[in-house]
């Protein structure tokens, strides 16, 4: 009978190579990101129909009538301040009793797996994750999905790869494979998932390229599972949507500076309600997301167009149902019921509210610049489209990820130049700040890459910058033992060259070398330096790179090495040890 160990898989997996098993690999987690994706929407559905059933609201669809919004807005049911701050309570009993990692918006935790924690996740967050936000989200929190999704994802991602004993780079990719996956399944949008992943990472222009490819195929895989279920369909029909002038450029750049404004607030507002509000407040964290949901309550109680996701209303004003100072006015309360939402601790994502200002902003501006200067915004309802992109471009900073997602949301490509334009101008101004705390600066920036970025800066380097000339205590060949000794014993030295009578060197002797026979005197006349020398000594050059200096001193297990010419290898001009590499590298790294 064949027995096979439990490393038996892992070591099999292991010596596959590298692109076929992450492509295998991705395969397997984007299948299980759409079965989640599933999963999740199936959750938060029940929770909206209980909702729905209690307080008697109903969001719009396509194609609602006009007086449908009104009759909405009119009905102030107490039902709202309550429902809420339940749904609130349940979810932060459950996050802080069982996974604090679970609470705010999930894609943040993603970030920080990938960078600080190797791609590990623990195993009970994704299924914290799924039911906290489903509880948060369908109890009316103003929350999205795929900041949920993306933590259920990336979770299996990483509890595959540990599984499999994948090293940390590997475990990484899965992660990011994982999140795309659920991202894309989702929102309907595996192109712009596939590069959400690797560009929500940094703030900068910046991509993980090597997620790239991992990424589209679990996006692929996951958005079709999903489709099995849901069918492939747009999430926003907005109608004839037209750029035809080149006139029209100027209104979409005066709507990136205003996208740039509502997100600087945006996200003063988000954590400036967490830093001020929350964290100060002196009650059990786990109440925290309650008297969140209790001000959401009380917004939604003035209008319920806030609560949840909000797309119908989107839809709506896509449609040219819903005045502009109303959207505009929208736009501030979401920014507000967010906040109040996930900054408490509350359990969802950023990127479906964001959408919803977006939207709302862009519906006021387009609206309001139509009344004013038709000649210039010809088509309003344009602006809906854009604003989405647009302004989670600059908040999140994933210019390319949002003009693709934006586009691939509405099924339509018209509107590419005005994204571009909007979403580059509010990328730009926003340089400094971002709605995801965990974001690095670069790559540069990221301990994922410490490793290979440290040398890259160190095979530009050379020795002879980095090497001190100091005396070198040099021992010659015919030394007796006992006279060496007192040398080695009394010097700092760790390493001593052994030189012939000519002063070429024939030899190296550590310390550790002679301990074992250091106070054996009957020895001390009978051996000398060049009996116990360690011969044929590698050597440093003078043109070398640090990190050859390095490779050298890691293959010989060595700390120091000594600095020779290249003409003339059996002269020492210097030693150089570890010491010296590590700081001239963080002196000129502060440089």
């Amino acid at each position: 009978m064949v027995r096979f160990s439990k490393d038996w898989i892992p070591q099999k997996v292991s010596k596959w190579p590298r692109q076929f098993r992450l492509t295998l690999l991705s395969i397997a987690v984007g299948i299980v990101a759409g079965v989640g994706a599933i999963l999740f929407d199936q959750l938060l559905g029940l929770a909206l129909d209980l909702l729905r059933m209690i307080t008697g609201y109903v969001e719009p669809g396509r194609g609602s009538p006009v007086d449908l919004a009104s009759q909405i807005t009119n009905r102030h049911s107490y039902w709202f301040l309550i429902i809420p701050a339940l749904g609130g309570l349940a979810s932060g009993i459950l996050v802080y009793s069982l996974a604090p990692e679970a609470e705010g918006h999930g894609t943040d935790a993603m970030i920080e797996a990938f960078h600080q924690k190797g791609g590990q996740i623990r195993r009970r967050v994704p299924i914290i994750k799924i039911i906290a936000s489903a509880l948060t989200i369908g109890s009316g929190g103003s929350a999205g999905k795929e900041g949920p999704i993306a933590q259920i994802g990336s979770g299996f991602g990483a509890f595959l790869s540990s599984g499999l004993k994948l090293k940390p780079r590997d475990q990484r990719i899965l992660v990011l494979a994982g999140a795309a996956g659920g991202i894309g399944a989702i929102f309907q949008a595996p192109l712009g998932a596939a590069l959400f992943a690797p560009e929500v990472l940094y703030r900068e222009e910046e991509f993980e390229y090597e997620g790239i490819l991992p990424c589209i195929i679990s996006s692929i895989i996951a958005h079709s599972v999903y489709s099995q279920v849901y069918g492939r369909r747009a999430l926003f029909f907005p109608g004839k949507v037209e750029f035809m002038l080149t006139s029209e450029l100027v209104p979409y750049a005066l709507f990136g500076v205003l996208c740039a404004l509502v997100g600087f607030v945006y996200i003063r507002v988000f954590y400036g309600l967490r830093d001020r509000f929350f964290i100060p407040l002196r009650i059990n964290r786990m109440l925290k997301p309650a008297v969140g949901g209790l001000m959401l309550g009380i917004i939604s109680f003035l209008s319920p167009a806030v609560l949840d996701g909000g797309y119908g209303w989107i839809q709506m004003a896509m449609e040219g149902k819903i005045l502009w100072w109303v959207m505009g006015l929208l736009a501030l309360l979401k920014i507000l019921a967010t906040s109040c939402t996930i900054s408490s601790g509350g359990s969802g994502g950023v990127f479906g509210p964001s959408v919803f200002i977006g939207a709302m902003l862009g519906g006021a501006f387009g609206f309001l610049g139509h009344k004013l200067a038709p000649g210039w915004v010809i088509h309003p309802h344009s602006f809906m489209l854009v604003g989405m992109g647009g302004f989670f471009a600059g908040v999140a900073k994933v210019p390319i990820a949002s003009i693709i997602m934006a586009c691939e949301m509405s099924s339509s490509y018209t509107l590419l130049v005005p994204l571009m334009l909007v979403s580059s101008i509010s990328y730009l101004l926003l340089r400094k700040v971002s709605l995801y705390e965990k974001q690095l600066t670069s790559r540069l920036a990221s301990p994922a890459h410490v490793t290979e970025f440290s040398r890259g800066l160190l095979e530009r380097i050379y020795v002879h910058e980095a090497a001190k000339m100091r005396p070198v205590c040099q021992i010659p060949e015919g030394m007796a033992f006992g006279e060496m000794v007192k040398i080695m014993v009394n010097s700092r030295e760790i390493y001593f060259p052994v030189v012939d009578q000519n002063g070429k060197m024939s030899g190296i002797l550590s310390i550790n070398d002679i301990r074992e026979f250091m106070f054996e005197e009957s020895i001390n006349h009978l051996i000398v330096a060049r009996d116990v020398a360690t011969p044929n000594v590698e050597r440093v050059l003078w043109k070398d790179t640090l990190q050859q200096a390095l490779d050298k001193m890691a293959a010989l297990n060595v700390d120091e090495l000594p600095v020779v010419y290249e003409e003339a290898r059996d002269e020492i001009v210097t030693m150089i040890t570890k010491r010296d590499i590590i700081n001239y590298y963080h002196g000129r790294g502060v440089l």
